[in-house]
């Protein structure tokens, strides 16, 4: 369905210039300025290292754990033991020392832990795919800012001209007026309607100037420029075309959809990660010591050894293992109705982009009419006036008309590129 809204896109849109070469390098070198600068996108990327050393020591669990200790221990009254024989004459006596101390080293090897291990590298390496997922989604959120913050940036240098335009016209009004009045011809109050709107339209350059200047800061800040360094922009904004080769790359899944399918993961994982811990662990080990007192409660320090084998297994646990069964299956259908939720508003917002996008195309050629009679509509309103036939009203109305859908066809083209940029993005084809 996705594809036959492009499709319709492709033959609505009208047949206008694609992008210039040096426009998409342009461009794209702003993009990847602000990837390399973005602080959430370094900070994905220290997320993404952080998932796979947990991967690494969650794996790490399935080795045999080795581990050393030393004691050391004072006893004031040692134990002392008296026997009474009567093969001998006097009794025989045994006394510990007051001193024990010694070293002793410990190896441990899980062989089964009702799948704790297994699960726990699992949920690892679901978090790791959740991680490298959030950074391809805060790389396309990048990619989308920087193109709407550099077409904004365009568009206001266009109104900048534009504004200056309508400052000259009505300057060359306003003298033009001055000198019929100054001849006789015209009234004084013309004069004075025109220099209030030269006034108005130099408060309005004024007021177009200081919008492009924070514009290129917003821009600057973004790609990690200092912000009133002159960052090249281009003179205009172009119409939008769809590349040829969109369709025949076709649509990604979004990472916001591959976030939501691990979270699913993560959760299913943590629930036979909680279950685990009542089913049956067993371990073997071994246990080596080099102390004091030796064999026969000798004082000199004798090694020794433990070989052993530790089965546990849980009986009764009051009702817990149910309920946190039944709360990870509620954790779980949460993470299935929030995936379900997110494909939703993705398939929502294809449809939304690619309509905006057609009816965008729409409105600049519009525009593009509009402008062309504006424009001949003025010529023609300042030939009338010169020969007296019109008013200076009618000519200054002509004037603030061509104005208007100027603006209007700015307005229309950063739309345009707007919702074209809203529907790679939603493609996921940055």
């Amino acid at each position: 369905m996705r594809r036959k809204i492009l499709i319709i896109c492709v033959i609505f849109l009208s047949a206008g210039s694609a992008f210039a070469q040096e426009h998409a390098g342009l461009l794209e070198k702003y993009r990847e300025m602000a990837l390399s600068y973005n602080h959430d996108l370094k900070a994905a990327e220290k997320n993404i290292s952080a998932s796979i050393e947990l991967e690494r020591a969650a794996r790490a669990g399935r080795l045999p754990k080795i581990s050393g200790g030393a004691d050391f221990k004072y006893t004031g009254n040692p134990i002392a033991l008296s026997l009474e024989l009567p093969a001998l004459g006097n009794p025989v006596t045994f006394e510990g020392s007051s001193m024990q101390y010694g070293a002793s080293l410990s190896l441990l090897q899980p062989v089964y832990t009702g799948e704790h291990i297994l699960e726990s590298i699992k949920l690892a390496g679901y978090q790791r795919s959740f991680a490298v997922n959030q950074s391809e989604m805060f790389r396309s959120v990048v990619c989308y800012q920087t193109d709407i913050q550099y077409w904004n940036t365009v568009a206001r240098q266009e109104i900048v001209k534009v504004a200056a335009e309508y400052r000259n016209s009505i300057a060359s009004l306003a003298k033009t007026i001055t000198e019929r009045v100054e001849a006789g011809f015209a009234d004084p109050q013309d004069r004075l309607m025109a220099e209030v709107k030269l006034n108005e339209a130099e408060y309005r350059l004024l007021q177009a100037e200081s919008e492009f200047e924070t514009g290129r800061m917003a821009l600057n800040s973004l790609i990690g420029e200092e912000l009133q360094t002159e960052s090249e922009i281009e003179e205009t904004i172009p119409k939008v075309i769809l590349p040829e080769n969109l369709l025949e790359q076709g649509e990604k899944i979004r990472p916001e959809i591959k976030m939501a399918q691990d979270q699913v993961k993560i959760a299913e994982s943590r629930s036979r990660l909680a279950d685990a811990k009542y089913k049956p662990q067993f371990y073997i080990g071994a246990d080596g010591s080099y102390s004091s007192p030796g064999y026969n409660f000798r004082p000199d320090m004798d090694p020794n050894y433990v070989v052993y084998a530790k089965l546990s297994v849980p009986l009764f646990e009051w009702g817990k293992r149910r309920n946190e069964k039944k709360a990870s299956s509620y954790k779980t259908g949460m993470a299935k109705d929030n995936l379900d939720k997110i494909m939703d508003n993705v398939d929502l917002e294809v449809r939304t982009a690619a309509v905006s996008l057609i009816q965008a195309v729409e409105r600049v050629n519009l525009t593009e009419s509009s402008l062309n009679k504006a424009c001949e509509n003025e010529r023609k309103a300042l030939e009338r006036y010169g020969e007296g036939k019109i008013s200076v009203v009618e000519v200054i109305e002509a004037q603030t008309y061509r104005q208007t859908t100027q603006l209007n066809n700015v307005q229309a083209r950063v739309s345009a590129q707007g919702y074209y940029s809203q529907l790679i993005k939603a493609l996921n084809l940055y």
